[in-house]
């Protein structure tokens, strides 16, 4: 047998928030297994947020002592307030960081199965841990006399009154300043150390994520009105009591006189090519952020890095479809990345069992992520619908380079343990390693100004994504998942489709393969569901999927009786 065959992207990727929710190592080193095993070859690990911050950094150990735990501390000088359900102690997955050696481990494992690791840590937004960490070291040193000391870590201003609220209902300590110099020092030193780690490992850091995500108030959005004039389904508050990020921080006013940034808007992608510039200066030649943090910089060419990525993150439903184009078009690498089919801390099905946000679409499964068009977003439109069920259309009208990768997100605000990760994870990771790797006959070719219409336009081949999705599930449901059954991932059952129809059951599964198993006695006892035999049942009946070893089940269904 002689094979031919190349990725379709340089860049595949897996994306783990280990800070909202801390996850094992153990689990970061199945996970990697699994991305070997599919040919995904990029874990891009969250390392800091608002609710943790999850790696050892050596000479600053508030990081980890006070930002790493979540307990019941209102001077906030021991720990970070309890966050997300994590309760009052520190005795759970809201506590918890990787120790250098720890860190050092997993990039090891990485390189050993010829995967990269890319450290994120998130800026100017989403930094509460970072700050409340350093103004406890700031606290600890002032008192002890070392004011310059003290001083050269800081991440706040002040003499910074700005009454914001964050995305996530944080006030002003979500986001260090990024016009003191101390906030440049600090970043200088956890790239430092980073890099060190990354070196000892074997594996030269050659990609750092700034984050750079939704550094605004969001007070001032689209998501609330001016009390003297109320609209409906919108918050309704007084503006004039509203600040812009930072913009009573005298640190940040200079910056302007000085004519370094036009105005607040621009701070945060200001902020982000200093920090690119010191990135550079550690021989990272590869600088990323999620869109946002970039959106009021010229263009690729603004930073010092010789590559800029951007992860993108726009739903298509709501324009993404044509403001992809903007990015490609400024010179940036594109990492299609976006929650209608990317996202899976959402839920696998349209059902108030499964969890998940579901902000950015009601459902990602594993049939919507596989028929995922990635180089040619416009198409989806035809393929799918938005959050409510509805169709939409999409006609963008500039040229589109093409995208430089692809990435599966899990955010975990919503995921506690370890074995929620893999619920969410598997077998979703595996539809996006298809279309990561592979391009589908069904797939389009981009075309500019071609309109793509939900329920109107036909350009798409249903019949041979239909046929392609078939052979797909059952190679998935019958190869696959007995070989994930095998270890000791806790992957998501499917849930059987089930119905009585003139007393006889019937059922099926989108992954063709595995044992339906129903009960009539309330599941007491269950038996082996047979399509060639179909039973007769005269009351309700329950229903579920048995793994392939036998150990594991899925979600109940309760089917009512005819």
């Amino acid at each position: 047998l002689e094979a031919s065959d190349a990725p379709r992207f340089d860049y595949r990727a897996v994306f783990i928030d280990v800070a909202r929710n801390f996850h094992s190592k153990a689990a970061l080193l199945r996970t990697l297994d699994q991305m070997a095993a599919y040919k995904l070859n990029k874990l891009h690990l969250h390392l800091s947020d608002d609710e943790g911050w999850r790696l050892e950094i050596p000479g600053l150990p508030e990081l980890t002592a006070v930002g790493g735990q979540r307990a019941f501390d209102l001077t906030e000088k021991t720990s970070l307030l309890p966050q997300l359900g994590s309760g009052p102690d520190n005795k759970n997955n809201g506590s918890g960081f990787f120790t250098r050696q720890d860190y050092i481990e997993v990039i090891k494992y990485a390189k050993a199965r010829q995967i990269e690791v890319i450290p994120e840590i998130d800026m100017p937004a989403h930094a509460q841990a970072a700050v409340v960490s350093m103004e406890a070291r700031y606290d600890k040193l002032s008192k002890a006399g070392k004011m310059e000391e003290a001083n050269q870590y800081r991440l706040v201003d002040p003499t910074d009154t700005s009454n914001i609220t964050t995305v996530q209902y944080y006030d002003r300590t979500s986001l260090l300043n990024p016009c003191l110099p101390s906030t440049l020092t600090f970043v200088d030193k956890v790239i430092d150390e980073v890099r060190k780690m990354h070196e000892e490992a074997g594996q030269p850091l050659t990609t750092w994520h700034f984050g750079g995500d939704e550094a605004k108030n969001i007070r001032m959005g689209g998501g609330y009105t001016d009390m003297s004039k109320p609209e409906a389904g919108k918050g309704q508050i007084d503006r004039a009591k509203q600040d812009k990020p930072w913009s009573k921080s005298e640190a940040c006013k200079q910056i302007f006189a000085a004519g370094k940034v036009a105005d607040m808007e621009h701070l945060p992608s200001w902020f982000a090519t200093q920090v690119s510039d010191i990135a550079a200066k550690h021989g990272i030649e590869r600088f990323q952020a999620w869109q946002d943090g970039l959106k009021d910089a010229s263009g690729a060419k603004a930073f010092a890095s010789k590559q800029v990525g951007v992860n993108f993150w726009d739903t298509l439903f709501w324009g993404g479809a044509t403001s992809v184009n903007d990015w490609a078009n400024k010179g940036y690498q594109v990492i299609v990345s976006n929650p209608d089919y990317l996202y899976l801390d959402f839920p696998y099905e349209v059902n108030p069992r499964e969890p998940g946000y579901y902000w950015g679409t009601r459902f990602n499964d594993e049939r919507k992520i596989f028929a995922f068009a990635p180089n040619n977003l416009p198409q989806n439109a035809e393929t799918s619908v938005d959050r409510d069920g509805k169709p939409f259309s999409a006609k963008p009208e500039t040229s589109w380079p093409g995208a430089y990768g692809l990435s599966a997100q899990v955010w975990s605000e919503l995921v506690r343990t370890d074995d929620e990760m893999e619920y969410r994870l598997y077998p979703r990771i595996m539809a996006v390693a298809e279309r990561a790797w592979h391009q589908a006959s069904w797939e389009l070719p981009y075309q500019k100004g071609r309109e793509f219409k939900g329920g109107e336009t036909h350009f798409v081949n249903q019949q041979a994504l239909l046929k392609d999705w078939v052979r797909y599930a059952n190679l998935l449901g019958q190869r696959e998942l007995p070989k994930l059954d095998r270890t000791a991932i806790a992957w998501r059952l499917p849930v059987p489709g089930a119905r009585v129809v003139d007393g006889m059951l019937q059922a099926n599964l989108a992954l063709p393969g595995l044992q339906i198993q129903y009960s009539t006695d309330g599941g007491k006892s269950w038996q082996a569901y047979d399509d060639n035999h179909r039973p007769m049942v005269n009351s309700e009946v329950l229903v579920r999927t048995q793994s392939p070893n036998g150990e594991r089940v899925s979600r109940v269904e309760v089917v009512p009786a005819a």
